[in-house]
């Protein structure tokens, strides 16, 4: 996998410039608050340089806005066929954002740790969970509202 920016990291950089115009932010002041130089965030605005995820969530947190405004409809990029990912627990998908991001939204720890062994335990039982959604998919739409 390159290391160089690509298409996505070019794309992210201008969603942080548009946010940062949008709150009316100086580059300077963005980069005092998320502990970066301005000229670093120029290289992220530009696609210069690529962005850590880390400094990412520091910077939407700093921006207000969640982390999906930055890959939200940005066109998939074909991988390089060097040292290329195999293992599927790798693949963050749009979905992985979504749920990540609404995951870290959640204010109350003992919440976030029930939904996390909820999560964990629909892993370790997925194939009975798949069969418990298949009945539920087949069976008729129950109106909220009984006839009268």
């Amino acid at each position: 996998m390159s290391k160089a920016p690509n298409a996505a990291d070019r794309e992210v950089g201008k969603r942080i410039r548009l946010y940062r115009r949008e709150k009316k932010l100086t580059q300077p002041q963005l980069a005092h608050h998320v502990g970066i130089t301005s000229q670093q965030l120029q290289k992220y605005e530009n696609g210069i340089n690529r962005i850590a995820v880390g400094k990412l969530v520091e910077i939407a947190t700093a921006l207000k806005v969640e982390m999906v405004a930055f890959f939200d409809r940005i066109p998939t990029v074909e991988p390089s066929n060097d040292n290329q990912l195999e293992d599927p627990q790798f693949d963050f998908t749009h979905e992985a954002l979504l749920m990540s991001t609404a995951f870290m939204s959640i204010s109350k720890p003992f919440l976030r740790k029930r939904i996390l062994e909820l999560v964990q335990a629909v892993v370790a039982r997925e194939f009975e969970a798949e069969a418990l959604l298949a009945d539920i998919e087949r069976q008729p739409a129950q109106s909220a509202v009984p006839d009268v």
